[in-house]
């Protein structure tokens, strides 16, 4: 990894780091309304240097979320049929209690097994479909698994799961469709 993706990583990491912070915050309205003064700031500092696509940011052939900020990393790997992979949800993700908000969930399916339908061809999601089984945890490593079903002209149609421990947090299905120009 060459030191321009090691600095990406670590301004991810950083968004990550200040979205649980805000996520768990009871600061006074002042202190609040300091730091948010703070990070429009940042913001604009990074304003001038923006691209035209997002960032990909790659670790050995790993993509932790596309480099996303509002994505938890994910490190996945190829594994026979599959595309598996771990991820550990952060405050910040949380919905209602001591669970991962559906959404999130949602995000992290169409993430996975849009790459798992990204290695057949180019495609776009048409749509995606999540059974939520039972609570996903935060604060505890998950695994994720995606796998293509099967192929029908320029449909893919994929399949996967979360689980935590050996308990199926949500299972999902989702048709992805060819395209044959990648704008």
């Amino acid at each position: 990894m060459d030191a321009l993706d090691r600095q990406a990583l670590e301004l991810l990491d950083a968004t990550r780091d200040l979205a649980d912070c805000v996520w768990r915050s009871n600061a006074a309205p002042d202190v609040r309304a300091a730091v948010a003064a703070e990070v429009r700031a940042l913001a604009a500092r990074l304003g001038p240097f923006e691209a035209d696509a997002p960032v990909r940011t790659e670790i050995g052939g790993e993509l932790p979320g596309r480099g996303h900020p509002l994505l938890p990393p994910v490190l996945r790997r190829d594994d026979a049929d599959r595309v598996v992979g771990t991820v550990t949800y952060g405050d910040a993700h949380a919905g209602a209690g001591a669970a991962v908000h559906g959404g999130q969930v949602a995000l992290l399916f169409d993430e996975i097994l849009g790459g798992v339908a990204g290695t057949v061809a180019a495609c776009r999601t048409a749509s995606l479909t999540v059974d939520y089984r039972s609570l996903t945890p935060v604060n505890v490593e998950l695994t994720i698994e995606g796998w293509v079903e099967h192929v029908d002209g320029r449909k893919i149609s994929v399949r996967g799961r979360l689980l935590g421990g050996g308990r199926v947090c949500a299972e999902a299905t989702a048709l992805f469709l060819t395209v044959a120009d990648w704008t």
